[in-house]
């Protein structure tokens, strides 16, 4: 009687330990997969506005990210000064390398700040500016730059955020898919005019003696002493190609993969 129960023992045995190499080899694919093969990009419903004026882009669980961003950061779509109401606040698309952090300053910078430089004899103030009341800030308040506020350069008094031709950049947004192609290009060129064809960049203001004087912006001395000395400038001016392992780059991933099937 005994030898039944032993061969049904030893069935169940057998079958736990296929079933226990199954999960190992399904693991060890997976494993292989998530290092070496690139993921595919979580595809947009076009039904979903992209909201061109909030801080963070939406990421649900399972949107293939490795940064799942849980907290709901404002939108100053309200608020938004004449240049991000028509660019939105992911303003900077190039140079790859440093859009990133050009992008993260739209949030305490007016675009101004940056985009119209002092010329000879010409002598700029910088001031906080409450984004909502539109007066000056004594005291900032809030943290990691969502202050609720931003830098404005003043020229006599004056703001020089304050768009000087409004009226035809409001219609130009409003009426931009009727222009031809020539009939844009020169509608920009008058919008813009008052701003500088090159900008500040990263090593104009964030060294000793820089072009923003942090300390008469309110910033305590240890937070100027880091803004004064961002190594990313140093590693952007210096290595002109970053070098990553092959799991964190999936050009190279997909090369490894052809070589080995040839």
């Amino acid at each position: 009687m005994k030898k039944p129960r032993n061969i049904f023992l030893k069935f169940i045995s057998n079958l736990l330990g296929v079933l226990f190499i199954i999960f190992i080899l399904v693991c060890l694919v997976s494993l292989f997969k998530f290092l070496y093969l690139p993921s595919k990009p979580t595809a947009v419903p076009e039904d979903i506005p992209v909201n061109k004026f909030s801080k963070t882009i939406v990421q649900p669980l399972g949107a293939e990210h490795f940064h799942i961003l849980d907290e709901a950061v404002y939108s100053d779509e309200e608020n938004a000064p004449m240049c991000l109401q028509c660019h939105g606040n992911f303003c900077h698309a190039k140079p790859e390398e440093l859009r990133s952090f050009y992008n993260m300053h739209t949030f305490y910078l007016a675009c101004e700040t940056c985009h119209i430089r002092e010329k000879e004899g010409e002598k700029f103030e910088l001031k906080w500016f409450d984004d909502i009341s539109g007066e000056v800030v004594k005291e900032l308040k809030g943290k990691d730059g969502n202050y609720g506020a931003k830098i404005v350069p003043v020229k006599d008094g004056k703001r020089l955020d304050d768009f000087p031709k409004k009226e035809l950049a409001l219609e130009f947004m409003r009426l931009e898919d009727t222009y031809v192609e020539a009939e844009k290009k020169k509608i920009q060129e008058e919008i813009m005019e008052h701003i500088s064809k090159e900008a500040l960049t990263c090593k104009d203001c964030h060294k000793r003696d820089g072009y923003i004087n942090f300390s008469t912006l309110g910033y305590a001395q240890d937070r100027i002493n880091r803004l004064t000395r961002l190594e990313i400038i140093q590693l952007i001016d210096e290595y002109k190609e970053f070098y990553l392992p092959t799991m964190f780059d999936p050009r190279k991933a997909g090369q490894a993969i052809k070589g080995t099937k040839q």
